[in-house]
């Protein structure tokens, strides 16, 4: 029996073509709540950037690709950068030019805006965050840095300690940076032993290379249509896209609902 079910944002619960829930989804996760099974939110965002989600009341946020996880009003798991490689990372971003945005836990900022930034702002409707140099951020813990660079040039990036850094990517222009072998699944575990939830009483929803380890690590992990196809090998079952109300489809598939 499925007790907790947890959503990606981008690309899942939110369509990058309407940027916002579709009404039959949202009636879906309302549907969920009156059964009492739980709902959680699995994402690269940080938690103030979760306007989104049309106001519905979540059971908690895994946010930053499981670097910070809430519930209960609360963080519940935290898990930083080690503060001697983000501070290398930093400078490197700095002194390539190269946009990077790094998220401390009550604030995040961009050390430089380009095209590339500004329509990536604009796609996600990102707020106008400060611009402030990475190493000026790094100096308080970083759970997380967006460096914007493609898959071409990150071929070309020499990354100090590189073997303590966990690269994702849910969009080809920017990569995300994590502590080594961190994901939202670390996230999915954190909140099962704070609820008193097995592994196998989950579901997880996902479309982007970040989420291959939470659909795997899920009791039923479950790929968006419009997933890229090494996130759909990683999953028990493909559904619709999120344009086709793919959620829904995949709650009834499996009796959810």
């Amino acid at each position: 029996m499925t007790k907790a079910v947890f959503f990606d944002i981008d690309g899942t619960l939110v369509s990058f073509r309407t940027h916002s829930i579709s009404q039959n989804t949202l009636a879906d996760l309302y549907a969920l709540k009156e059964k009492g099974v739980k709902t959680f939110i699995a994402s690269g965002r940080p938690l103030k950037m979760m306007d989104n989600l049309s106001g519905f009341p979540f059971d908690g946020y895994i946010t930053l690709n499981g670097a910070i996880v809430y519930a209960d009003d609360r963080i519940i798991f935290r898990h930083p950068i080690d503060p001697v490689t983000a501070g290398k990372i930093a400078e490197i971003a700095d002194t390539a030019g190269m946009p990077c945005v790094t998220y401390c836990e009550d604030r995040l900022a961009v050390s430089m805006t380009d095209d590339t930034t500004n329509m990536t702002f604009k796609m996600i409707k990102l707020p106008p965050i400060p611009v402030i140099p990475a190493v000026e951020m790094a100096r308080e813990p970083v759970y997380q840095f967006t460096i914007f660079a493609d898959e071409e040039q990150e071929k070309t990036m020499i990354l100090p300690e590189a073997d303590k850094l966990e690269p994702s990517r849910w969009n080809p222009m920017f990569m995300d940076l994590n502590p080594k072998g961190l994901s939202k699944a670390d996230g999915i575990r954190a909140i099962c032993g704070h609820f008193g939830i097995s592994r196998e009483e989950t579901m997880a929803f996902g479309d982007g290379g970040n989420d291959i380890e939470m659909l795997k690590y899920a009791g039923t992990g479950i790929a968006m249509g419009n997933a890229s196809d090494n996130v759909k090998a990683s999953a028990d079952h493909v559904t619709g896209s999120v344009d086709e109300d793919g959620i829904g489809m995949a709650l009834h598939h499996f009796g959810v609902l």
